[in-house]
């Protein structure tokens, strides 16, 4: 059975100099935590959307975090600027077999990631057969 490639998810990754949770607990409904921890000095936050839906495509995934970024109040925002490090961290699996996936993050979303002062990582998964 061929097995294409495909986005999996998009996780926000956070690090900072102070701890987060205030910032998790304000995200409360709207987020999983995946990771929320201190390490070497610093606090690591990793978050993906709260969602029973399969991981859409990678626009709906930005869009999702941006609106929650963009309605942040002062407070969790300024949390949010005190970050040493804030990236957009895209997954997806190699697949093996099939036609190659064909992705694009367009302009409008690059420049909003960058007006949030957030980088863009990208991971690809080897297939692992079941």
């Amino acid at each position: 059975m061929a097995t294409p490639a495909q986005f999996l998810n998009l996780d926000l990754v956070l690090k900072s100099n102070s701890d987060l949770g205030a910032l998790v607990a304000h995200l409360d409904q709207g987020v999983f935590v995946v990771l929320h921890q201190e390490f070497e000095r610093q606090f690591l936050l990793v978050l993906e959307l709260a969602s029973d839906e399969p991981a859409q495509d990678p626009r709906s995934r930005t869009e999702q975090f941006l609106a929650i970024i963009d309605a942040l109040p002062d407070a969790m925002r300024a949390l949010w600027e005190g970050c040493t490090s804030r990236t957009f961290s895209y997954g997806f699996e190699g697949g093996c077999d099939g036609a190659a996936l064909d992705t694009t993050i367009p302009a409008d979303l690059v420049l909003r990631i960058g007006q949030a002062d957030a980088e863009i990582g990208i991971t690809v998964y080897p297939h692992r057969p079941s």
